[in-house]
């Protein structure tokens, strides 16, 4: 895809898309997520290097985080979890052992 055509689905100008390339200028994230869309490119990958989307993302942090909270900390972690997942449908089920919840 050339500059001019990638600048004109972003709805900027070829001059400013150069100087985003060249760190001159800092897009918004509204413009970045444009720019994304328009390249077929996640998002969450071009600002933190993984799938945003994948089964997986942050299942490790979670985990990690969760083994970090103190015996009464867990229970109120757990049933924000579950109110997100409810709440959000797009939120994907991560299958944990149970000793991975407990440990």
């Amino acid at each position: 895809m050339t500059q001019e055509v990638l600048a004109e689905k972003a709805g900027i100008t070829v001059v400013y898309l150069s100087k985003i390339e060249n760190g001159h200028v800092r897009p918004t994230l509204e413009l970045l997520d444009e720019l994304c869309a328009a390249l077929q490119y996640d998002l969450g990958m071009a600002l933190t290097g993984a799938k945003t989307d994948s089964p997986d993302y942050g299942s490790e942090r979670v985990l990690t985080l969760f083994r970090s909270c103190s015996p009464q900390v867990k229970p109120i972690a757990l049933s924000v979890l579950e109110q997100l997942t409810n709440r959000f449908p797009v939120c994907r089920t991560i299958e944990v052992q149970q000793s991975d919840l407990h440990s």
